[in-house]
């Protein structure tokens, strides 16, 4: 099938090739990247533009921009510790804890000795009164571990104990309703998606099974052999919820945000305000504190060698080069991702219905980012 929605700059008409190669045949995948503040790709392959998915841990990405609006506006301190904004998080050895490293993935929480529960994420205080309470596993700041669920609650709580909002509702308030009132598609990416929005939702569709070949690559432990608290973590098998509706309505701010690629650009686009004629929805200088790398190395949850994280959102790493030293954004499980460049202003938006093994970002944009980053490079932008 061609390409439902097919918009493209000239001088981009070969990267919009890149993606239809591969995801025009079957694949259900958007693909929207700005440049310089230019909507410069819109393609969607397969679904309409307009279709909605779960974004797993792109949603982290949201949940960072709702934190530097609280940045920016001098009601949080990444370097005051937690306990400052909220007392009980001071239990178990957790008094010198800062938000930093909260929001960096080094705060020894990535669950609790008892697991969380379905019911306990899904409720906007429970999972966090739980994390409050349990004694990290790592000693904070001394390491750092994919936060990948709780990463979530934790935010919010922090957001709440601030705001009297959770993360979501100030999401909505302050980041998606405010880029949507500044763009030609709305701001369709969502930390709880309203009822009425739910006929638009494609649920995701299993894992393309690996080859042989991709198996014996990621076979532990060449690539990845979880240790003991990857295997306390894992063993609870709870993404399940995410993917209900109930998930979706709940908008867990760690991993069930519902977006559509149009929707990640336009935040993402709206947050840096790329291009001369653009007004940044956030401060850049309170940006680049995010987006600057705080940690390196040894993911203690994953037990993969090299993860990089900023303040929430990820890194570019060996495994996923996806662009500059000063590049940030996030993946989903499922191969949604979306990330922003300051160098050569590239802002990209991308979701799939059924992603490839091993999941995280689709690799497969790893030319198509390539080659954008060689066109902003001789427009000289980068």
């Amino acid at each position: 099938m061609a390409l439902v929605q097919n918009h493209f700059h000239p001088d981009y008409a070969h990267v919009a090739k890149l993606f239809e190669a591969y995801a025009g045949a079957e694949e259900e995948a958007q693909l929207v990247v700005y440049v310089g503040g230019e909507l410069v790709l819109d393609l969607a392959s397969n679904t309409s533009p307009d279709s909605l998915t779960t974004v797993f841990s792109v949603s982290k990405a949201l949940s960072a921009f709702a934190m530097a609006k609280l940045v920016e506006r001098g009601q949080l301190d990444l370097d005051q510790t937690v306990a400052h904004y909220w007392p009980e998080f001071a239990a178990k050895g957790k008094e010198r804890v800062t938000v930093r490293e909260l929001l960096s993935h080094q705060a020894g929480l990535p669950e609790t000795d008892v697991p969380l529960t379905a019911e306990q994420f899904l409720d906007d205080h429970a999972a966090a009164e739980a994390l409050a309470n349990q004694r990290p596993f790592w000693q904070p700041g001394k390491g750092h571990g994919y936060h990948g669920l709780t990463i979530g609650p934790l935010i919010s709580e922090l957001c709440f104990r601030i705001s009297g909002k959770t993360v979501q509702k100030f999401y909505e308030a302050e980041i998606r309703s405010v880029a949507a009132s500044d763009g030609p598609h709305g701001a369709d990416a969502y930390l709880g998606l309203p009822e009425e929005l739910e006929t638009r939702v494609l649920e995701l569709l299993p894992q393309v099974p690996p080859t042989p070949e991709q198996l014996a690559e990621f076979a532990p432990p060449a690539r990845w052999s979880p240790g003991p608290i990857g295997q306390h973590l894992f063993a609870n098998g709870l993404a399940g919820f995410i993917t209900t509706a109930e998930g979706r309505r709940f908008g867990l701010p760690s991993a069930s945000g519902v977006a559509s690629a149009r929707g990640l650009a336009r935040i993402f686009q709206w947050a840096t305000g790329f291009g001369k004629q653009a007004k940044a929805g956030i401060d850049p200088d309170v940006i680049d504190r995010f987006a600057q790398l705080q940690t390196y190395g040894l993911d203690l949850v994953l037990d993969i060698p090299t993860r990089a994280y900023g303040v929430v959102f990820m890194k570019p790493h060996p495994m996923h080069a996806f662009g500059s030293h000063r590049a940030f954004g996030h993946d989903g499980a499922a191969g949604a991702f979306a990330y922003a460049d300051p160098v050569g202003e590239i802002v990209l938006g991308y979701t799939i219905r059924r992603g490839p093994f091993p999941g995280g970002m689709d690799l497969r944009l790893m030319p198509i980012i390539n080659a954008l980053r060689t066109v902003a490079a001789g427009s000289g932008r980068a």
